[in-house]
């Protein structure tokens, strides 16, 4: 194993923690549930895809459930649900038929889109973070992301110092300097999980209110762009990532979490970049990040005491570099005048209403009125030819 494996094991943390920290602090989820489900995740995707594959929490669910401060229950409901309907589509194989409404352009549409909203969620991150005192200095939040910014530029290249590592052990080393008289005290002990009991109400309120939201942006991120995502950089190494073992991959996931009462997970294409573009190239990768969350699930609630170590300003830079490097993903379309206004309108509405749904929607409509378009054009070419009489 090298320090590239290292490096590349935590590209995506600046998706993961946040969320997971997020879940836990707010939404009462058990920490150790959350880590084991995660890690357990990462070993298993690892050793069946054979590259860096990624596990994050569900976006559109944590959004929600975030904002509608719902309880531990109804998120792993929803999470079980996505995990029941994936697993069906996937093993039936009615997930390649579906996956074809997903053409070229629309896929570097959604990868585009994505990108843009982690470049703005990682400015966000940075933004609402207080600054940090230190030494009876105050250090902004600010200050504290522009450095981190100048160190990944400065070592992206690097093959002796990877980027990314450098950034967590330098924000790591920052968080204990500015809290050294605060420091959370270790607590060694998992917290007891739980089997959710599910209630059909509950049921029927989380399938309108997460898991249709959800369900296009898995579909479209995590199925269909990831297995082009993974192809583009990997090539034939990629060869398992299918959008039918990626859909039973993460329906067998939320199956497990979603009966552990865990937040729900599943891979995507920005963590596959995020991964990638620190240095991982094997599935080495998984099993550091995936050892690392089980261990967090050991230490319980205090886990996330030491996961607050870490700068918010840090987890901002690593969104932003991740989203730059996963819009510039179009760059291969720039010279198709139609696939690059099919993928731009489809990343500016998803930006904008902040949901891939969105952005596929109108992407299927513009394909449909350009295919609209081209056929028109080719009767009327083939009636100029034979005129009637």
């Amino acid at each position: 194993m090298t320090r590239w494996d290292i490096a590349g094991a935590f590209g995506d943390i600046g998706i993961l923690f946040p969320i997971a920290i997020a879940l836990i602090s707010l939404n009462h989820m058990n920490p150790t549930a959350v880590f084991l489900t995660a890690g357990v995740a990462y070993l298993l995707s690892g050793a069946y895809f054979k590259i860096p594959m990624a596990v994050q929490p569900f976006k559109a669910v944590a959004a929600i459930a975030l904002a509608l401060q719902l309880p531990p229950s109804s998120i792993a409901s929803a999470g079980l649900l996505m995990g029941i309907l994936l697993t069906i589509i996937g093993v039936t194989n009615l997930v390649t038929p579906l996956a074809r409404l997903f053409t070229f352009p629309i896929i570097r549409g959604i990868q585009l889109g994505l990108g843009l909203i982690l470049l703005r969620e990682g400015l966000r991150l940075v933004s609402s973070s207080p600054a940090v005192a230190m030494g009876g200095v105050s250090i902004s939040a600010w200050l504290v992301a522009i450095i981190g910014g100048a160190i990944l530029l400065a070592l992206q290249y690097s093959r002796r110092f990877p980027a990314a590592l450098v950034l967590l052990m330098s924000g790591v080393a920052f968080g204990i300097l500015a809290n050294w008289h605060a420091l959370p005290s270790p607590g060694w002990g998992p917290v007891p999980l739980e089997i959710l009991h599910p209630r059909a109400d509950e049921m029927k309120s989380v399938l309108l209110a997460l898991v249709l939201p959800q369900f296009a942006l898995t579909f479209g991120n995590s199925i269909v762009a990831t297995e082009n995502t993974a192809r583009l950089l990997y090539g034939p190494q990629a060869r398992r990532v299918t959008v039918r073992a990626l859909s039973v991959s993460i329906g067998l996931m939320n199956l497990v979490s979603g009966m552990l009462i865990s937040a729900p997970t599943c891979h995507g294409s920005g963590g596959i970049t995020a991964h990638n573009k620190f240095g991982a190239r094997t599935q080495k990768s998984n099993y550091v990040i995936g050892m690392t969350c089980l261990l967090l699930a050991l230490f319980g609630e205090s886990a996330v005491g030491f996961l607050h170590l870490i700068p918010t300003a840090v987890l901002g830079v690593f969104l932003m570099y991740v989203g730059a490097q996963h819009a510039a993903l179009i760059r291969d379309i720039v010279t198709k005048r139609i696939f690059i206004f099919i993928a731009v309108c489809v990343g500016v509405i998803s930006l904008w209403k902040t949901n891939l749904t969105y952005g596929f929607a109108i992407g299927f409509l513009l394909e449909g009125v350009f295919w609209l378009v081209a056929k028109y054009h080719k009767v009327d070419a083939r009636d100029g030819e034979n005129p009637a009489p």
